[in-house]
């Protein structure tokens, strides 16, 4: 999912995982959790504080495909980071 997940394609359409380097690079750690609040998936996204789809983009991979996750908390790449709830359009 655009690198979140290490899935993505390539120019051609075609499938694609992204290298552990890669993944490392990306600015944010990111957990998520199903409706009993259990912790289902953690992976890197990019920058949510800077564009809020980077946390929506894993919700729905995992809400379609996998645990029907509705949760999502985030921090930057950082173990001294706090974690913070994900809410899209926190302007609003």
């Amino acid at each position: 999912m655009g690198g979140c997940l290490g899935l993505g394609e390539n120019a051609e359409g075609i499938l694609l995982r992204a290298d552990r380097e890669e993944g490392d690079s990306l600015p944010m750690e990111f957990r998520l959790y199903d409706a009993r609040g259990q912790l289902c998936f953690e992976g890197r996204c990019g920058d949510i504080d800077a564009d809020w789809w980077h946390g929506f983009e894993p919700l729905i991979f995992a809400w379609n495909s996998h645990a029907r996750c509705r949760r999502l908390t985030y921090r930057r790449a950082d173990p001294r980071a706090q974690w913070r709830s994900f809410a899209p359009f926190p302007h609003r």
